[in-house]
């Protein structure tokens, strides 16, 4: 059937059906068992298939997602220049550099993250992400040339493009709102989400402060640990919406509704309650400044953080 249906509207109709109902599941789904094995050692193959087959399908190419997110952006926890896709040194209110953000991740992702875990030692990383990039493209081009150019395009090459976008949208969102003044304390690089629908999908993903905390922290363990660390929250002025997700925030930060926006926020005590609503907009407009790239390891508090 692949190499016979030619249709471009057939195309259109399945990646509409196929990401409007599964690709947020999927892609979370691939993030909390890159973090997690899903399957036990006994069947630790298994545990090949979301990263290595099924990724292929929703734009994301085998043997990247690993190596980018779990080894990459959580070892250097956004930060520049170690994170190639660190968001503390642009201003992130900017959609110009947004589009340049994202354009620099779908082009040159494919030498930049083998680079990146060759310098960091990671050599049979480098070396498998390299040959995933390569016979990545070799399938692609196969596909194209010998079995059908149409299916080609709508299962996989499009894919590529709109999960790329989806992507850099939600890690530029996540990390919108980057301390000026401590970027390195990853209770000021990113902020927290409750109560907002997408937790129910996205296995917690809201409470993204203590994920970076702790990566290896169970999804249904968040909520508490969020209720445990309030005061923590609160010692370091970290930032928590309700009701909206982090796609919400970024399309609110990119249309200037800051004002709206601190209307989501939560204090987490009584430090934060004392703020008004003009404070609260000050403050997220000044952690939309870009932050000097510096070459410091993570502040402490994210190393003294519960585990």
């Amino acid at each position: 059937m692949f190499a016979y249906c030619r249709s471009h509207w057939v195309g259109v109709a399945y990646l509409a059906l196929n990401y409007a109902l599964f690709l947020q599941r999927y892609m979370l789904t691939l993030h909390v068992t890159e973090h997690r094995n899903l399957f036990k050692k006994e069947y630790g193959l298994l545990n090949y298939i979301i990263p290595y087959v099924m990724c292929n399908f929703y734009g994301v190419p085998s043997g990247f997602y690993r190596l980018h997110h779990v080894v990459m952006h959580h070892v250097e926890d956004n930060a520049s220049p170690g994170d190639l896709t660190s968001t503390e040194a642009v201003p992130r209110n900017s959609l110009t550099h947004f589009v340049r953000y994202w354009t620099r991740f779908w082009l040159c992702t494919w030498v930049e993250l083998p680079a990146y875990a060759l310098r960091k030692g990671r050599l049979a990383e480098a070396a498998g992400c390299a040959a995933c990039a390569m016979g990545y493209w070799a399938g692609l081009l196969a596909l194209w040339r010998h079995v059908n150019p149409v299916a080609t395009l709508w299962v996989l090459l499009v894919p590529f493009f709109v999960s790329t976008f989806a992507l850099m949208f939600g890690n530029w969102s996540q990390h919108v709102f980057v301390d000026p003044d401590q970027p390195r304390n990853s209770y000021r690089s990113t902020y927290n989400c409750l109560a907002c629908p997408d937790n129910r999908r996205t296995y917690n993903d809201g409470y993204h402060i203590l994920h970076h905390l702790n990566s290896r922290l169970h999804w249904s363990e968040l909520p508490q640990r969020f209720i445990d660390t309030l005061a923590a929250h609160d010692e370091n002025d970290a930032l928590v919406f309700q009701g909206i997700g982090f796609f919400d925030v970024g399309v609110m930060v990119f249309t200037g509704q800051l004002g709206k926006l601190a209307g989501h926020i939560v204090p987490c005590g009584p430090r934060q309650r004392a703020r008004n609503r003009e404070e609260w907009v000050a403050l997220l407009r000044h952690r939309l400044r870009p932050a000097k790239a510096r070459l410091e390891a993570p502040a402490a508090v994210s190393a003294a953080a519960p585990s």
